[in-house]
């Protein structure tokens, strides 16, 4: 396993349990809908990085691009680091690195 594949999975890990930490903390069902649906995106695009990596690292750089993005909006509406915040911010690291992959594989 490659850093850079390490590095997804705990983004993965990340994701999906934040997605479970929204549900329980605040009953909400569409976060852990989403917060499922992206780990399983995310964790495709892992599998998909050992036979296929321009294609694994890139959908994990498209999935992160896409939380990045919804979490930049969702800080900028409440301005609370948790979680859009820091979200926003793993989700910007983690689009950088899987640019990175990207380029090196």
């Amino acid at each position: 396993m490659s850093a850079f594949q390490v590095i997804l999975l705990v983004y993965l890990i990340i994701v999906a349990s934040g997605g479970v930490m929204g549900y329980v903390s605040a009953q909400s069902t569409v976060s852990l809908i989403a917060g499922l649906a992206s780990g399983v995106v995310l964790a495709v695009a892992l599998a998909l990085t050992y036979r296929m990596p321009q294609v694994g690292f890139g959908l994990a750089a498209l999935a992160s691009l896409a939380l990045g993005i919804f979490f930049t909006m969702r800080f900028f509406e409440t301005g609370k680091w948790m979680p859009g915040g820091i979200t926003m911010i793993l989700s910007g690291l983690n689009f950088i690195v899987m640019v990175v992959a990207l380029l090196r594989k």
